[in-house]
């Protein structure tokens, strides 16, 4: 599951729940040449909702991919205070490591420590290696993180929203759930 079909599921949870939702989308322009990225703000009504996505006013940071999550442009949306960041430490492999097997990984604990900085607590786990030793596969890592963002209490959406909105979607819904 995807970055943009865990954001859908979530818009759906959210909906299905009664809140309102605005997400917006932006894909790369093709595999590992473009971070993929979701903004999607949850609130009791649409006026709650504000204007438009506010930097540092994020109460979750959901980085499926730690580069990625660590960049000051997303980060922007991050605030000491109020955002726990749920992140994934799993090694992604950028555009240049798949061309030039020279390129290095990135610190990860570096990264890690980059959200840490702008986030009031950090929780981190290595969706790629838990959904493959649970499952058998890495494609279930993401919404693994979103379990793992849902049990911290920093998605404001039912358990049973999720599960309805992964039914939903229709891929893989034994596993994803």
């Amino acid at each position: 599951t995807g970055i943009v079909t865990v954001n859908q599921v979530l818009v759906s949870a959210a909906v299905r729940d009664g809140l309102a939702v605005h997400g917006v989308d932006q894909t790369g322009l093709s595999q590992k040449a473009g971070p993929v990225t979701s903004h999607l703000r949850i609130a009791g009504d649409a006026a709650a909702l504000g204007p438009a996505n506010r930097i540092g006013t994020a109460s979750c940071y959901l980085a499926f991919d730690v580069l990625v999550g660590a960049d000051a442009r997303n980060l922007g949306y991050a605030d000491a205070e109020a955002t726990l960041a749920v992140v994934s430490t799993s090694p992604v492999p950028t555009g240049s490591m798949v061309r030039d097997p020279g390129v290095t990984a990135p610190d990860v604990p570096g990264l890690v420590a980059r959200i840490a900085g702008r986030s009031r607590a950090v929780v981190t786990l290595d969706g790629q290696a838990a959904a493959t030793a649970l499952f058998g596969d890495a494609m279930p890592a993401n919404l693994l993180l979103v379990g793992a963002a849902y049990q911290s209490g920093a998605l404001p959406v039912s358990a049973e929203a999720i599960e309805w909105a992964i039914e939903l979607n229709g891929a893989a819904v034994a596993v994803n759930t």
